[in-house]
């Protein structure tokens, strides 16, 4: 049986890169949130599956349990979509359930 494999563009390229290849990165900087600040009661949708929790968490951090500017104005629904494989790939729970107590 044939396996279709597809790669990933960039995670490819920088497996296969070697030291001393240039790499240009751009996106948003000035920034470390990026929310509607004409809209703080917008919803966050937040989908990990597979891609990794470590965005997500800086992001629960900032809002839920830091004393943030943006924690102080957000009014939103903040929604979690997270896929592990087993349990033993659940990371950081613990601060999820304490972010979720302050609903």
């Amino acid at each position: 049986m044939a396996c279709l494999c597809f790669q990933g563009v960039c995670s490819n390229y920088l497996c296969d890169a070697t030291p001393g290849t240039e790499v240009k990165m751009t996106g948003p900087s000035g920034k470390v949130m990026l929310l509607p600040e004409d809209k703080p009661e917008a919803d966050i949708i937040m989908v990990a599956t597979g891609t990794g929790i470590a965005p997500y968490r800086a992001f629960w951090k900032r809002l839920f349990i830091e004393d943030t500017e943006a924690a102080a104005n957000y009014k939103g629904l903040a929604w979690l979509f997270l896929g592990v494989a087993n349990s033993d790939a659940l990371l950081y729970d613990d601060e999820l359930q304490v972010s979720t107590s302050y609903s």
